[in-house]
């Protein structure tokens, strides 16, 4: 039997959500990985009980937001890739060979922890499964999960407004103003999220286009709306595709939320509270947003963003 089946037998039974899992992970210095079914669903890295990386097709990963910004370049990604072939000592290799920072690499890596976390929390609650460790980019010793609990059911909350929860909004195709583009005003990080508005791509169609965190690109759709460069799209065109950030998720309105004036048609004016689950099921993040207030400098990445403020045009939130 290997450490994960030992751990599962145990954990599995103690765990009445996610977070709970993960705390007991953490107690026990668990070095795995849990795999969260769902939509998005992904899977979540641990190293000593700490949660090293998150995993999600609903959210760039610390690798999209290299390559897609342009930090590192494919080649040079794939030489070192080559040259260190054991994933987890990868951004060891990075730094050493001079290609990134060892700060800014910790940098993007957490703020792919948190982000991801905050995809699949968008997310109807599904099951989870623990398995022995996979190999995967690393930086840094990794985030305590009541942290992670924390700051998800914060950013949960500030993305609760007028068109619903933050599963709703991320359902939206945005389509841009006419003449949006030639208006002044916008800082070049709000100037790049309108470029690539075109009323097809939702949120999370947009980060994985600019190798930016979902989150922070979400943040500035309801900044842009707010000032009318965009409005939401309320026709057939969020139908008509599959999205990864399905629509139900509740969460409570908070006092700091990003100003708005609308909401997409159908989406509710508030949500209601989280569900609490039996064991298998994920209720991330366990509790309901309007238990928690917004604290000042909790998000120690920028609001999400994937990428420090030199290298992404700015900070998710301003």
């Amino acid at each position: 039997m290997t450490t994960a089946e030992r751990s599962a037998r145990v954990t599995t039974a103690e765990a009445r959500n996610l977070p709970a899992l993960l705390q007991s992970l953490h107690e026990k210095d668990f070095t795995g990985t849990v795999r969260i079914s769902g939509s998005p669903g992904g899977t979540i890295h641990l190293r000593g009980g700490l949660i090293a990386a998150v995993e999600t097709p609903g959210a760039p990963t610390a690798t999209s937001a290299l390559l897609t910004s342009g930090r590192i370049d494919d080649e040079t990604w794939l030489a070192a890739c080559a040259a260190q072939r054991d994933t987890d000592r990868l951004g060891g290799h990075l730094v050493a060979a001079g290609l990134i920072g060892a700060a800014e690499l910790e940098v993007v890596c957490t703020a792919a922890v948190f982000d991801a976390a905050f995809a699949m929390a968008i997310g109807p609650p599904g099951g989870w499964t623990l398995d022995d460790p996979e190999p995967t980019l690393v930086a840094g010793a990794g985030v305590e999960p009541r942290r992670l609990t924390e700051e998800t059911t914060r950013r949960i909350t500030r993305l609760s407004g007028p068109w619903g929860a933050p599963g709703e909004l991320a359902r939206v195709r945005p389509v841009p103003v006419p003449d949006a583009g030639l208006r002044r005003g916008l800082s070049d990080r709000h100037r790049s999220v309108l470029a690539t508005v075109n009323g097809r791509r939702t949120a999370r169609d947009i980060a994985f286009t600019l190798g930016r965190g979902l989150y922070a690109v979400m943040l500035d759709l309801t900044r842009l709306e707010a000032q009318e460069f965009i409005r939401w799209e309320t026709g057939g065109a969020s139908e008509s595709r599959p999205s990864t950030a399905p629509r139900v998720l509740p969460g409570g309105g908070a006092p700091d939320r990003p100003p708005t004036r609308t909401g997409p048609a159908g989406s509710a004016a508030t949500a209601g509270p989280l569900p609490r689950r039996t064991p298998g099921g994920t209720a991330w993040p366990g509790r309901s947003p309007a238990r928690e207030s917004p604290r000042a400098g909790q998000d120690p990445v920028g609001e999400g963003d994937a990428l420090p403020a030199e290298t992404s045009g700015g900070h998710g939130d301003s």
